[in-house]
């Protein structure tokens, strides 16, 4: 981008939550090379896995495309009221499945971890920057559920916020009504819901319109990132060979950054719903989003159909350009 062309929009202060698996990763390739957004802060959740193992791959990757200097804000190890459940069969044992981010490259940099916890990270943006920052919350809720219990208005002080999670009409991949992220912590997403700081869903309803192959990755470039991708790609296709009998993966995290921010003109279809998320002790209901009948609950905007064709291109052309810079 020509930062004197005129007319070009600024790009736009971004703060991703992440519990970076496989998904996450590729996300945050994206946000991290990609003009239109300002990356301003990447925060950590327990939730894919551990929180050591989400605070150490997302500044790793983040270094190996020269962006170190994103801060990176460690945040919930485990959910506001249960245990924490972590997916190694999905993501692998340390969430970057044939690959592992653990050995130290000196000539990468290093990343600035701050020591300000996520849920004061961005209570902190949100309050210095009233109505500019957008959230996009790629894992479990607890982070942004515990910056709405320390007074935090997510709601009225954030541009935005928007959540990869639930689902509506599709089969959940978690319990028959439930997804993930909402499974893994079921009160964070109530609290979010009844207090109106999620603006945008995307459930699996949306993000599961598109399948990725080994063969979409094929164009990448043949560089060390790419080889990087690739591996933990060809991990979380083997799981959904197994768990879902496709051959290929869904890569639902970033085609809600593509979709939310970077091109919405690939969302085909909308609803406007008010919701409510299962906190029962049942653990085939807990996570499971329901339609709300209290009018007082805020309504939700949820995306339910995405161009299938034009996001896979978008996310490999975006993914692409991601991996084939060195880090500068």
């Amino acid at each position: 981008m020509d930062a004197d062309a005129p007319n070009q929009p600024e790009p736009r202060p971004l703060i991703l939550d992440v519990d970076t698996g496989i998904d996450d990763m590729i996300a945050l390739l994206i946000a991290a090379t990609s003009p239109e957004v300002n990356l301003r802060g990447v925060t950590c959740v327990a939730g894919n896995v551990e929180i050591h193992h989400v605070a150490r791959n997302t500044g790793k990757i983040l270094r190996m495309v020269g962006r170190g200097d994103v801060p990176v804000s460690i945040g919930a190890a485990r959910p506001l009221q249960r245990r924490l459940r972590t997916a190694p069969d999905t993501h692998g044992p340390t969430g970057t499945g044939y690959v592992e981010l653990r050995g130290e490259d000196r000539q990468l940099g290093t990343t600035e971890y701050t020591a300000i916890p996520a849920s004061r990270y961005l209570g902190a943006h949100v309050s210095r920057h009233p109505g500019e920052m957008s959230v996009v919350a790629l894992g479990p809720l607890t982070n942004l559920a515990s910056a709405i219990q320390q007074g935090v208005d997510l709601a009225g002080g954030a541009r935005e916020v928007i959540w990869m999670g639930g689902t509506l009409e599709e089969r959940g991949n978690t319990t028959e009504t439930g997804e993930w992220n909402a499974c893994v912590d079921p009160e964070a997403v109530e609290a979010c819901l009844r207090a109106g700081a999620i603006h945008r869903i995307f459930p699996l309803d949306a993000t599961q319109d598109i399948v990725f192959t080994m063969d979409d990755l094929r164009d990448l470039p043949d560089t060390h990132l790419a080889g990087i991708v690739r591996d933990a790609v060809r991990f979380y296709v083997g799981f959904h060979q197994q768990a879902d009998g496709i051959d290929g993966a869904y890569l639902h995290d970033p085609v809600v950054l593509i979709g939310s921010l970077l091109r919405p003109d690939l969302i085909t279809e909308t609803v406007e719903e008010r919701l409510a998320c299962d906190t029962s002790s049942d653990p085939a209901m807990a996570g499971s989003l329901y339609r709300s009948e209290a009018d007082e609950r805020p309504a939700v905007s949820v995306a339910t159909a995405i161009d299938a064709d034009g996001m896979k291109a978008e996310l490999i052309s975006r993914l692409g350009r991601a991996v084939g810079a060195p880090p500068s």
